[in-house]
């Protein structure tokens, strides 16, 4: 299987290679086909990547690892030694750093996310991108073999590398491809998630070499990284530092509420793949460091202040982002404000800290990724046709366009959170999970609920429904108003899957949380009757200690 793992990584990174080696001399047309061919490939391999993990799960059991995260899958090469080699005695103390690869429930459950993702882009690519097609591609393959990448990294080093990656071609799709503040858009994105990613840096290097002076001689595996801090817990102040570095880059990246900034212009300004792909995928990157990072390796600081502060940004995050949504006139920034509060759960969840409030929180990266990935498809769809975005100009559209409306109102009611829909589980998962954490944090969290349906119910009706009101669309070719179509088999094709996932998941949920739950209950297992930390009464007995007033 890890042979599979490195093929699909090399696929897409191949078929751009290609498309940037040769995008001077080919057909600038043929571009799109090895992009869908490459997406495709990638999607074939993932899907039987999965199936294989199932087996192999099935077939080994339960995990006897002690490890809190615990790869099935996994490859190790040692590519550089650090300290005295000269002795085995002396080796056996020398610093490893290592090609670490591998595969648990939650990675398996992301990379395939991603390439199915990849493949609607490109789809839905097709016509929109008229210019230097062949760099698009390139940018688009290239930043989802970064992306998979992350996900399948289990050493620090690999993971912060391909963290960092996936801002370049992010940043070319913005910046060439986007719309009229294209460029601002692309500086803002990139400086404010670089900025934080630093100071994450800082918080990665703490955790590395406060093992590594503990005698560990891998401290860049994560997985023996987290065994080690499990029986050498960091002094509580130490890791509160160390989650805070970490938390910044995180945060951003997810995005919480106040470090959004950023997001609402990158999805307005981004082409429709690069919205699709940043909602889908690249906001995943910080709620997965979380669950890599924060959650197993510092549980005293997660719980005392994490549990804390995420519970409360992420509350306000859901009804800020909420409130934002129902006063945005651009459906596409209405889409975007959602992310922040659809998000808000993810972070809920995972700050639960028990088992239930985990896999809510890894199922509502899923459902996010495959609803909002959907709405934003459509948005595309509907702009290339009228070239607004803005809610006054359009109304009735289901009139015109039956069937793409009927697509609209199910990924609606799926990001809504409606019974029998993907979103449902994923966001009821998270609340219960707070709810046996803090019931009144769970509460206020449920108002999201009722905001998210107010929002995208007013959009539907504002756009879809009542009058027909539409702009004229002037085909220049032929000097004459352009018929509008309803949506193309190409544009279902894109859009079709990931609507059946939203299906799939809603009436079925289970076999998705059997794959990821060894993964979710190791990290659970830490909360289990731990108590958090009383800093302030701990406070008080230093002061009053006897060495303190002899100072």
């Amino acid at each position: 299987m890890i042979q599979l793992l490195f093929i699909l990584l090399l696929v897409p990174l191949g078929a751009g290679g290609l498309l940037l080696l040769f995008s001077g001399v080919s057909q600038q047309r043929s571009a799109r086909w090895i992009a869908l061919g490459g997406s495709l490939v990638a999607l074939a391999l993932s899907l039987q990547m999965a199936a294989d993990y199932r087996a192999l799960q099935a077939k080994q059991g339960a995990s006897a690892s002690d490890s809190p995260i615990n790869p099935r899958v996994e490859y190790r090469r040692v590519w550089e030694i650090i300290g005295d080699t000269s002795t085995p005695e002396a080796a056996a103390d020398a610093i490893k750093l290592e090609f670490h690869f591998g595969l648990d429930g939650v990675s398996v459950v992301m990379i395939v996310l991603t390439t199915l993702l990849t493949v609607a882009c490109v789809l839905c690519s097709w016509e929109a991108i008229s210019e230097r097609e062949s760099e698009f591609y390139a940018a688009l393959l290239i930043l989802q073999s970064g992306v998979i990448g992350v996900f399948c990294a289990f050493d620090a080093v690999l993971f912060y590398v391909f963290f960092e990656f996936t801002l370049i071609p992010l940043f070319f799709m913005i910046a060439i491809w986007g719309g009229p503040q294209r460029r601002y858009a692309a500086v803002k994105f990139f400086l404010y998630t670089l900025a934080g990613s630093l100071v994450t840096l800082l918080g990665l290097i703490t955790l590395i070499t406060y093992a590594a002076k503990g005698g560990l001689t891998s401290p860049c595996s994560l997985p023996e990284l987290a065994a080690w801090y499990k029986a050498n817990p960091m002094p509580f102040e130490l890791q509160v530092a160390t989650f805070l570095a970490l938390s910044v880059g995180f945060l951003i990246k997810v995005p919480v509420f106040p470090f959004h900034t950023w997001l609402p212009l990158a999805h307005v300004e981004a082409p429709t793949a690069g919205s699709v792909l940043l909602a889908g995928v690249l906001l995943k990157l910080g709620t997965y460091g979380f669950l890599r990072f924060c959650l197993p390796m510092l549980p005293d600081a997660c719980l005392t202040i994490g549990m804390p502060a995420a519970a409360i940004l992420s509350i306000v995050g859901i009804v800020y982002g909420s409130l934002c949504a129902l006063i945005q006139r651009d459906v596409k920034k209405l889409v975007a404000y959602s992310s922040v509060a659809h998000l808000g759960f993810c972070i809920l969840g995972l700050f639960a800290l028990n088992v239930e409030g985990i896999t809510g929180g890894v199922l509502q990266m899923i459902n996010h990724g495959l609803s909002t990935g959907a709405l934003f498809l459509i948005v595309g769809m509907f702009y290339e046709r009228y070239h607004t975005r803005m809610m006054d100009d359009l109304g009735g559209l289901a009139s015109r366009l039956p069937l793409m409306a009927a697509i609209m109102v199910f990924v609606s009611m799926a990001s809504v959170g409606l019974p029998g829909l993907n979103g449902f589980p994923g966001e009821m998962l998270s609340l219960a999970g707070m709810f046996k954490r803090n019931p009144y944090y769970a509460a206020a969290a449920a108002t999201g609920l009722v905001l998210g349906a107010w929002y995208l119910l007013s959009m539907l009706q504002w756009v879809f429904f009542g009058q027909l009101k539409e702009p004229a669309v002037h085909d220049h070719d032929h000097g004459h108003h352009a018929p509008i179509r309803d949506i193309s088999l190409r544009e279902l094709a894109a859009v079709i899957p990931l609507a059946a996932a939203c299906l799939w998941i809603g009436l079925k949920p289970q076999p998705l949380v059997d794959v990821i739950r060894p993964d979710v209950e190791a990290v659970a297992k830490l909360y289990e009757g731990r108590a958090p930390i009383d800093y302030k009464a701990k406070a008080v007995a230093v002061a009053q200690s006897p060495e303190r007033q002899e100072q």
